[in-house]
């Protein structure tokens, strides 16, 4: 059930940080003809509410008395908002800039905040249900293996129905279409409904055995103390300074992949499409290799080399075409030399992501030691917080991005010299591999081994788990 319960978990939060990352930008620049730079500060707005919200939600969640458990009740709380606020903004009425930017705003952060109830209390249930150094990060696994999965099968979906060809949207502009956004976000909304619920569901039979916070209040000065003192651990530190940095770069690539795909590498929908169709394969790629590299090394290091891998992937391809290093446009070895490519940087992306949360929650069982305290909501609130910068800074990098090259915000694409294209590359290549440098720099900071983690279960089992 555990292994149902984060499959479903990651895949709600899939769906969500796919239509977000991958088509919410282009929808809202280039169909609804928002600016792209304003249409980016919304989002980075919303992430803004992010900075507060998740580490409250998470701090409450430690804290939560009820006869559900401290984590259920955010759980249950979080199902309907988070469908109706993902619904909404795919369907804004015809408004002025200004009252579209604050549609846009208020609808993604009510999103962020539904999706704050339920990952944080959900993903703090991780330290308790799967103490050992090995069998979390296969958890993590699955929620992350299966959220890339049906995010991905999503994303197809669109391409190849929603998005796809028509005699209205001809050679690649099947992108533009606004019923089908509006289609794919009904259902999507659905499918978020039912995977959160049932997430919800299959974890309640632990609630019994569950830590009970204390009773009593704390003073706003005492847990802002406490607060401050966890977030300045070296080791959490370290690894959230480096999913930001990862997720940013991912957040920058999912961001302008509906503007890539066309118009720097010309690839049509179909093409598209079957790119995104054969990552389907690299969740199950990295479902089955991440346990046996893991096995009996420090996570540590394995993320360093992941990381490293997904900067050549990602930033690789493009700095070479520039160059003339590459097959170019049109070449018969491009598109599938891209695929394959496409396929190894999702596979990595996956496994990185699984290895980072993993990492998280040891910080947890080392807070616990030093300090007493099970604070399991308001670190893993960090996570989110770090993760949703890919979905946040990544669609502002990406809007800046547009702003910066001038990319016209007509339908017609035919207006897209080559010149600016070559700019998009030129900005877009060497940012993402800054990003992955700076990630792979803040991990040498993270102290916390396999060694450790075991010495920090016996301390904590000879403290009867607090």
């Amino acid at each position: 059930m555990d292994r149902l319960a984060f499959s479903a978990s990651g895949t709600g939060a899939g769906l969500v940080t796919n239509g977000v990352s991958y088509f919410l930008l282009i929808y809202y620049s280039q169909v609804i003809g928002l600016e792209p730079a304003l249409a980016g500060s919304a989002l980075l707005l919303a992430l803004a509410f992010d900075a507060v919200s998740d580490p409250l939600v998470g701090r409450w969640s430690d804290r939560l008395r009820s006869r559900l458990g401290r984590r259920h009740p955010f759980l249950y709380a979080s199902v309907v908002p988070a469908a109706l606020c993902y619904y909404c903004l795919w369907t804004p009425p015809d408004l002025s800039q200004p009252a579209t930017f604050l549609w846009l705003a208020g609808f993604t952060i009510g999103l962020r905040l539904a999706m704050t109830m339920h990952t944080v209390p959900f993903n703090a249930l991780l330290p308790e249900i799967a103490p050992d150094y090995d069998e979390r990060t296969g958890l993590m696994n699955y929620s992350y293996a299966a959220g890339w999965l049906f995010g991905t099968a999503m994303a197809v979906a669109m391409y190849l129905w929603w998005l796809a060809d028509s005699p209205e949207y001809p050679d690649g502009t099947g992108i533009l279409s606004r019923v089908g956004y509006e289609q794919a976000g009904l259902v999507t909304a659905i499918g978020v409904l039912a995977c959160l619920t049932a997430a919800a569901l299959a974890t309640r039979r632990h609630i019994p055995k569950l830590t009970t916070p204390s009773p009593g209040a704390l003073s706003i000065a005492q847990a802002l103390g406490e607060t401050i003192a966890t977030l300045r651990d070296r080791s959490l530190v370290a690894i959230v300074a480096s999913t930001a940095f990862t997720a940013a770069a991912s957040g920058t690539a999912t961001a302008m992949w509906a503007y890539m795909q066309p118009w720097f590498w010309g690839f049509a929908s179909h093409q598209t499409s079957t790119i995104l169709a054969a990552q389907l394969v690299s969740p199950l790629i990295a479902f089955a290799v991440l346990p046996p590299l893991s096995r009996g090394r420090d996570k540590k290091g394995v993320l360093i080399r992941v990381s490293i891998l997904s900067m050549l992937a990602g930033s690789g391809p493009v700095i070479l075409a520039l160059l003339g290093a590459f097959p170019p446009v049109g070449h018969a070895a491009l598109f599938p030399l891209m695929t394959v490519i496409g396929v190894f940087q999702i596979t990595l992306i996956v496994m990185g992501s699984a290895i980072s949360a993993s990492m998280v929650a040891d910080v947890v069982d080392a807070r616990a030691v030093s300090t007493g305290r099970r604070e399991e909501g308001l670190v893993t609130s960090v996570l989110s917080f770090t993760g949703k910068v890919a979905t946040g800074m990544g669609v502002w990098i990406g809007g800046l991005l547009l702003s910066a090259i001038d990319l016209p915000t007509e339908p017609d694409t035919s207006t897209i010299d080559q010149a600016t294209i070559d700019r998009l590359g030129w900005l877009y290549g060497p940012v993402l591999a800054a990003l992955y440098l700076t990630a792979v720099y803040a991990l040498r900071y993270y102290r916390l081994s396999r060694l450790r983690h075991e010495e920090n279960l016996a301390a904590l089992a000879a403290n009867g788990g607090t």
